[in-house]
């Protein structure tokens, strides 16, 4: 084992050096530069749990401040607590998500649907596959976002998620999922197919912002495990995570004895992962797990995280998810324009339908002369069009408007000083 984590070691070196062309200077995702402050969205989806009863999935927002950006990369996180107990709120997590939102990320703790009927394997399959759809739902309303009102500037190619110990279960059985034979080590268990016949799958789109896209970048492993291992394929998601080898909840390998009684050590931990990677061959190698040599499950966690050893390991966890998100994070410096907040101004005008899928239409009820300039995001001026008083103009989506947030500059009639300033999305 000390052999084969030296040369992952020095394979994810070499990783690394072809990476740093990748890397941003300033200190995001490697550091703290920012403030951060948190909101919560009630109701991002709904969905029925194992009783029969609906439940109302809200979730913790954490964003940089201070920051002007017109793309973060976002990171999804679920808490621990065998899919039975446990919030939003979890201590761990929280720490996880002001950390890395203070390097530049958006970051959001979710809830999911808890419980089970009983202890019956298609019961934790279910839970699973619940948990997932409720993941999808929360990755879907940020895909929503980014292609409507764009509120949190998410860049949707570098999304990331995960969590702790149930949370790394949802994140790991999310990103690796697959149902075709050839992918499993042994035969597909009956009691999944039925879970998955019952609830629709884990892509199932009827929990949250059905429609749009829950594809993600990279998996955060916190002391998780896939179902097989057979399931991680080159070109699937990128992994960083960390799991002790005496974890005694979720096995660091697949344990065959003990998954007599425990579903959960019927799937593959930390080391079978690493070992997944290391058959795939080391020259293809981008992902990796940190051994915690000797410790038990999710050593980082409650009860005291702010004293040793628990604060120990949650130091090396946060280096390790700076290092390697710093590492894989793609540095986009476009900026948001200066005038973004500028919103407001006395004139009369507005645009509808907004958003729109075509076309707006901009109306004046103002006596002066005006430009209308249609800004992207990346301070591209798209359009420039003439705004005499009390006219109407429209601006229509062509090959010049992708979908998106876009901002329409009203201008006096020489176009050198700003008089309001509209968001406007085509979706």
């Amino acid at each position: 084992m000390k052999k084969l984590s030296l040369i992952l070691s020095l394979s994810l070196l070499c990783f690394s050096a072809l990476q740093l062309s990748a890397q941003c200077t300033d200190g995001r995702y490697t550091g703290t530069p920012y403030g951060q402050t948190m909101s919560t969205v009630h109701g991002y989806g709904t969905g029925t749990k194992y009783d029969g009863s609906t439940q109302s999935l809200d979730m913790d927002i954490y964003q940089p401040t201070g920051d002007n950006y017109a793309y973060r990369p976002l990171m999804v996180l679920a808490f621990g607590g065998s899919f039975t107990t446990g919030l939003r709120q979890s201590p761990d997590i929280v720490q996880i998500c002001q950390e890395f939102a203070k390097s530049g990320m958006v970051c959001v703790s979710i809830d999911y649907r808890l419980g089970t009927l009983n202890s019956a394997d298609s019961c934790m399959y279910q839970a699973v596959i619940r948990g997932i759809q409720d993941m999808n739902a929360a990755i879907r309303y940020f895909y929503k976002d980014a292609q409507t009102v764009n509120q949190y500037h998410i860049d949707t190619t570098q999304i990331f998620c995960g969590g702790t110990s149930a949370g790394a279960f949802i994140g790991l059985n999310k990103g690796y999922f697959k149902i075709d034979p050839q992918f499993f080590s042994r035969p597909i268990p009956n009691d999944l197919i039925n879970s998955m016949l019952s609830l629709g799958g884990p892509d199932a789109g009827n929990t949250g912002s059905p429609g749009y896209n829950s594809n993600i970048k990279g998996i955060i492993d916190l002391c998780g495990a896939v179902l097989d291992s057979l399931w991680i394929q080159p070109g699937d998601p990128i992994l960083i995570g960390v799991h002790g080898t005496a974890d005694g909840t979720v096995p660091y390998y697949y344990d065959s004895i003990g998954g007599l009684t425990d579903i959960k050590k019927r799937f593959f931990g930390g080391g079978n992962i690493i070992d997944r990677f290391h058959h795939m061959g080391l020259s293809d190698l981008t992902d990796s797990i940190y051994t915690f040599y000797g410790a038990d499950h999710a050593p980082f966690v409650l009860p005291i995280p702010l004293i040793p050893p628990a604060s120990l390991y949650m130091d090396t966890t946060l280096k390790l998810l700076h290092n390697y998100l710093g590492r894989n994070i793609t540095c986009d410096s476009r900026m948001l324009p200066s005038g973004i907040n500028d919103i407001g101004g006395n004139v009369f005008v507005s645009a509808f339908p907004n958003p729109s899928e075509t076309s707006m239409t901009i109306i004046s009820h103002d006596p002066k002369d005006m430009l209308i300039q249609v800004v992207a995001l990346d301070g591209r001026v798209v359009e420039t069009v003439d705004m005499p008083a009390y006219s109407t103009q429209q601006i229509r989506r062509d090959v010049s408007y992708a979908p998106g947030m876009y901002l329409v500059n009203y201008l006096d009639a020489t176009g050198s000083a700003k008089l309001k300033t509209d968001k406007v999305t085509f979706y």
